[in-house]
């Protein structure tokens, strides 16, 4: 068993997958959706109904920040700012030439083996008519300052999605679902109640 947990965690493609921040934040808001519910629902001192509104709720939270994350604002950032990158601020640089998006580029990056990389460019190099060597690309920091880019644009679209827009977005929708899904009373029924 411990060959095995030793091959997984050894192995170049896992430890590729774990290196960027997107995925990183993704496993622990995901684990969060997870886990808070279920230590709420673990609680014995809460009521029911408030431990099941609590959990509910948490989870929903944590969801569609997951959601609003991975779907809408590491896209955006990590698009953007290589279309910024590429068409502005490092234009002259091969790497962009060679790699219209950031999913082409980290493609390219993740490949495990010098010679798998020198066969992309290779290929790049037929279709597009360019020379995209070892040493523009590789050699000169290109590959580090597109990965660069991506990656700091991963840790500004965490920042600001998971502390600024999620929040705000969650928080805005969480109440009409859990009204939908009956785990809220309607303020109107509340008040003729009372």
């Amino acid at each position: 068993m411990i060959n095995g947990i030793q091959n997984i965690i050894s192995n170049p493609t896992f430890f590729n997958m774990t290196q960027g921040t997107a995925t990183q934040m993704g496993i622990k808001t995901s684990l969060n959706a997870v886990a808070r519910p279920g230590f709420i629902l673990l609680d014995k001192n809460i009521d029911p109904h408030t431990k099941k509104f609590s959990a509910s709720k948490e989870f929903l939270y944590q969801a569609l920040s997951i959601a609003m994350y991975l779907g809408v604002i590491i896209p955006v950032f990590k698009h953007g700012t290589y279309a910024l990158a590429k068409n502005k601020l490092f234009k002259d640089e091969a790497v962009f030439k060679a790699f219209k998006t950031p999913d082409e580029f980290k493609k390219f990056f993740k490949l495990e083996t010098e010679a798998e990389k020198l066969s992309k460019l290779s290929e790049i190099s037929k279709q597009t008519g360019d020379s995209f060597t070892k040493e523009n690309i590789i050699d000169n920091g290109g590959a580090d300052l597109a990965n660069g880019v991506i990656e700091t644009s991963s840790l500004i679209g965490t920042i600001i999605g998971l502390a600024v827009i999620a929040p705000l977005t969650a928080t805005k929708l969480i109440h009409p679902i859990l009204k939908a899904v009956g785990l809220t009373k309607d303020e109107k029924q509340t008040a003729d109640k009372n």
